[in-house]
């Protein structure tokens, strides 16, 4: 399996304190939900498998007197799938049953690991024919991964979130560990057919957890949004929600530099006086080590330095592993150096995805989380291209000193880009409100802008305080799926506002209504406490003519309590 700015901007101040979790929240508390322990386990063997299936993938390339080029190649096909679709598939995974959408991507995966088994059998599998066949497998990759990473939510209790994202990173780096291992005494001792074989049994096996998994599915009171319409609500989601716009950033630039130690280090121990397939195994190992030993201490450096420090000092350190591996051959240092890097690479994305997964509400959480993986992956296929280019020029030494500068670079120039820490996730709990109610007669709930106008009555004594209350609903609305909004002060009538939105149809707006989430409920709260006058905020919804059917007419029935 392919494995997360300051909180004020999406989350209220003065958050409620979180109620206590009946099981104490630590690394290995996931493992006491049943559901977890045994897909973890299955993915274990799963991602043991992809792992000695990738040694044997990487040498087949290399030995075929590839170009440093066609190496690289190899991490782009990877890529690219998760970039190009990842948010469409997004869009599947946050409106119809996970499980199923996961199963579907999963039984691709499996379908390419038989193609690329049979072509080695046979003797057919050449650098080219295994490129495209693992750019197949990575479209199945690319269905299963929002949908995978969403559902960590579903197994574990929303307090132990970040201890199952963290153990699933833990999971992967187990296996790079230990696969690439396998992967190398299997292909030295059997060949590369056996390991690609060896690849499908494994992945058989988390396809069986999966389908045995039975999860209670949400209730869903409204149809399922189509994919356009879905992608543009995620797209308006991220534009005004500091959160994921941050974390796209710093993640693309991270992958962007990083990407330069997976795409070269075939490359690295091919051109080692000692390079063999073994020794590229091992190298892969130290990552995994390194990753395995660094999981350990994640949580107390993140409570000690804040999740920004510790992204910061991860990825600065990561700069200079890249530039020590560039700058000496000598394994002394060579490997250390590895095991520095997959300590690092652990903390920066465990980071990164549990920061996206702990402040994202659940309506657009795959979504959020695919967006996330398509910043990561695209610096990751952009970079492998881009230093699999310089490596072909200057050598591998020369472009992962350059990568290393680069990233060192980007530490320096982002520091000021504050990752936020993890304030009380209950506040993103979806709450109930009472919907409008829409008369019987024709009505076109899909076409024509609905116009929603809050009046409130504000005293001059309130005022700084509801302009301070201003760029937070702003914002709420805009996320949840406003096109326009604006405050208006009535120059004829003193103390009058009005709050104005325009929406895309009247669906979009039932979808915002059932979007609220306990922090947007706050937010309305406040500026609804600044109103004065014994009845509430009066509310006009006005429906754009194109949404009439000419052969009726339509009414809508007022009610002041929902906005």
């Amino acid at each position: 399996m392919l494995t997360p700015v300051s909180p004020s901007a999406d989350l209220p101040p003065g958050a409620p304190a979180a109620p206590a979790a009946p099981l104490t929240v630590s690394t290995l508390s996931p493992f006491a939900f049943p559901a977890f322990r045994i897909i973890w386990i299955a993915n274990l063997f799963a991602n043991l498998g992809t792992w000695a299936q990738s040694v044997a993938a990487a040498w087949i390339i290399t030995t075929e007197q590839s170009s440093p080029l066609m190496v690289a190649m190899i991490q782009v096909a990877a890529a690219f799938p998760l970039v190009a679709l990842s948010i469409l598939t997004g869009v599947l995974a946050d409106n119809y049953d996970r499980r199923k959408v996961m199963l579907t991507g999963m039984l691709l995966e499996l379908a390419g690991g038989v193609f690329i088994t049979i072509l080695a059998f046979a003797g057919l599998l050449h650098p080219i024919t295994l490129i495209a066949s693992v750019f197949c497998i990575a479209i199945g990759s690319a269905i299963v991964t929002p949908a995978w990473q969403a559902a960590v939510g579903e197994q574990v209790p929303r307090a132990h979130v970040g201890s199952a994202v963290l153990l699933n990173s833990v999971n992967y780096n187990v296996a790079r560990a230990v696969g690439p291992a396998i992967g190398g005494l299997l292909l030295g001792a059997m060949g590369a057919p056996w390991v690609f074989l060896l690849n499908c049994f494994c992945y058989g096996g988390l396809i069986w957890a999966i389908w045995r998994w039975r999860r209670d599915l949400p209730v869903r009171r409204l149809p399922p949004e189509g994919l356009f319409e879905g992608v543009v609500a995620a797209l308006r989601y991220t534009q005004h929600s500091t959160v994921t716009r941050v974390v796209m950033l710093r993640s693309f630039a991270f992958g962007l530099s990083a990407s330069a130690l997976w795409a070269l280090l075939p490359l690295l121990a091919h051109d080692h006086e000692e390079g063999s397939a073994l020794l590229y195994g091992y190298m892969l190992g130290a990552l995994g080590v390194g990753a395995i030993l660094g999981s350990a201490f994640v949580r107390r450096v993140q409570a000690a330095w804040g999740a920004g420090g510790l992204v910061t000092v991860a990825a600065a350190l990561l700069a200079a592993c890249l530039l020590a591996l560039g700058l000496t051959s000598t394994l002394w240092i060579v490997f250390p150096a590895l095991l520095l890097s997959g300590s690092c690479w652990i903390g920066v994305l465990a980071t990164y995805n549990t920061t996206v997964q702990m402040l994202v509400p659940d309506w657009v959480k795959a979504r959020a989380l695919a967006l996330y993986q398509t910043a990561i992956f695209g610096g990751l296929a952009a970079g492998s291209f881009m230093w699999g280019h310089f490596a072909g020029t200057m050598g591998v030494s020369g472009a992962l000193s350059t990568a290393g500068i680069m990233l060192g670079i980007t530490v320096a120039l982002l520091y000021r880009s504050r990752l936020p820490e993890h304030v009380d996730t209950q506040s993103l709990a979806r709450v109930d409100s009472t919907e409008p109610t829409l008369a019987a007669a024709g009505f076109n709930t899909q076409h024509g802008s609905v116009l929603v106008a809050v009046e409130y009555l504000i005293e001059h004594p309130k005022l700084s305080a509801l302009i301070g209350a201003a760029h937070p609903l702003r914002l709420l609305r805009l996320r949840n799926g406003a096109q326009q909004w604006q405050l208006f002060r009535d120059l004829e009538r003193e103390g009058v506002w009005r709050e104005v939105f325009l929406v895309e149809s009247w669906m979009q707006y039932l979808r915002m209504i059932d979007r609220m989430t306990l922090a947007d409920k706050m937010v309305l709260d406040q500026v609804r406490a600044l109103h004065s006058g014994d009845k509430p905020p009066v509310v006009s919804r006005n429906v754009s003519y194109l949404a009439m059917n000419e052969a009726q007419g339509f009414s809508l029935r007022r009610d002041p309590e929902s906005l």
